[in-house]
């Protein structure tokens, strides 16, 4: 059953991009559809489902992405037939990124191009993102170093550690740790140095260095990976600039008085990871404004949230700052989890402001796992199921100005989520039988 299911999941997947790829005229991709299809025949991932539904959901979350307005914006001088081909080998090359490291191709996947006339660059990518054979030597810093040099390989290598990292439920607890660490060690320093070099594509880059460092300090913090949450928080004001900047520059005044109000209102607090709380607020509307989330009141909520760990004397230093009020009417909205759940989602979709930012926020909700108990955890997951998805799923169809966005988010939950629970169930049964 499981590989009808997944037989199922990656057809779909497949029939989508299959038709963008027919209706934007992408040659490329058209070809590296059917080419992945073709190699990957017979090859299963660690869960089941047939192998080739990763390389699809690496290019799937390229395509939410929406690379292609960033060229637009990048490169106006630069034709639509440029830009459509820069869109179509990074695609092509998504889809087929792991295919000379995992099928056994003649002369290195040659053939994709001297007999599937596929374009030189796109077996360029594919060679730079394909480690060397199993027992020939493996130098981790020259390997991420090329991927760093050429930006398609970079976005794919990402998406590629993204979804991997989803799936991360399925692997024995010493790969996990070895994933994890592999992921700070080499990942979290090739997100840093990507969005220097790549200023571009910052933003892209951004999102999915979102996504890879929630899941691992998810799972982190359930294996209490202490150092793997603390590295990618020491340099939090770098968000703190992020912030200030675009608040500036998209003249969002509530979200610039509400980020120096943060300072103030969560000094002092710690996450549970016991580094300061401040990241957490600091992190969700950095990701909204990632994702181009640009709304003034949205961000400026996110940024005060968490109204359980405001300082005292908060309400009164708000109703000074200048802040609008409506800011404080969406913070009331998210914040009031004292209510039956089924009242408190059906209030949150009656705001699309409010939508976002909870979504956002649950995102990004990771080192409170560190010390939850398994009925909360348990209780986690399952919110997610019974209210986050269908609220997204009417979302995506109410709001279709933040469809993309809202579906990229949906990932990012439900990715966190079934690592929790599978985690959870293991540990709990683990328990148990030491009992």
């Amino acid at each position: 059953m499981k590989e009808k299911a997944g037989l199922e999941r990656w057809q779909i997947e497949y029939n989508k991009l299959k038709n963008y790829a027919i209706t934007n005229n992408l040659r490329n991709l058209i070809t590296a559809l059917t080419l992945a299809v073709k190699y990957h025949k017979g090859q299963y991932r660690d869960g089941g489902e047939p192998y080739v539904i990763h390389p699809l959901m690496v290019c799937k979350t390229l395509l939410l992405l929406n690379v292609d307005k960033y060229l637009k914006e990048w490169y106006p001088q630069k034709s639509e037939s440029w830009i459509r081909r820069q869109y179509d080998v990074l695609l092509a090359s998504a889809v087929l990124h792991d295919v000379i490291e995992d099928c056994n191709l003649l002369n290195k996947g040659r053939e994709m191009v001297e007999v599937y006339h596929l374009d030189e660059e796109v077996w360029i990518i594919v060679d730079i993102l394909s480690k060397p054979p199993k027992g020939q030597p493996y130098d981790p810093e020259e390997y991420f170093r090329n991927i760093l040099s050429n930006w398609k390989a970079l976005l794919i290598k990402l998406s590629d550690r993204a979804n991997n990292c989803t799936t991360m439920q399925v692997f024995k607890e010493s790969r996990r740790i070895k994933y994890i660490r592999e992921t700070t060690e080499y990942i979290y320093p090739l997100c840093a140095e990507g969005k220097k070099i790549y200023p571009q594509f910052s933003d892209i880059i951004k999102i999915l260095e979102n996504l890879i460092v929630s899941i691992c300090e998810s799972l982190a913090s359930l294996l209490g990976m202490q150092e793997a949450i603390t590295k990618q928080t020491e340099n939090y004001q770098d968000m703190i600039l992020f912030i200030e900047m675009n608040a500036k520059k998209e003249k969002m005044l509530n979200t610039y008085l509400a980020l120096s109000m943060a300072k103030k209102l969560y000094e002092g607090r710690l996450r549970t990871s016991g580094d300061p709380f401040v990241i957490h607020p600091l992190r969700v509307s950095s990701y909204l404004l990632n994702l181009g989330i640009m709304d003034d009141i949205t961000n400026a909520a996110a940024l005060l949230h968490e109204k359980a760990h405001w300082m005292k004397g908060a309400d009164t230093c708000i109703r000074n700052s200048g802040i609008s009020p409506e800011v404080t009417r969406i913070v009331d909205i998210v914040s009031d989890k004292a209510m039956p759940l089924p009242e408190y989602y059906k209030r949150i979709q009656e705001e699309p402001k409010a939508i976002l930012e909870k979504l956002a926020n649950r995102a990004h909700t990771c080192t409170f796992l560190a010390k939850a108990s398994y009925e909360e955890m348990e209780n986690y997951t399952k919110e997610n199921q019974e209210y986050m998805v269908p609220m997204c799923e009417w979302a995506k169809i109410h709001m279709p100005q933040y469809a993309n966005q809202i579906e990229i988010m949906k990932y990012h939950i439900l990715s966190i989520s079934n690592i929790v629970e599978v985690v959870t169930r293991q540990n709990r049964l683990t328990s148990q039988k030491g009992s």
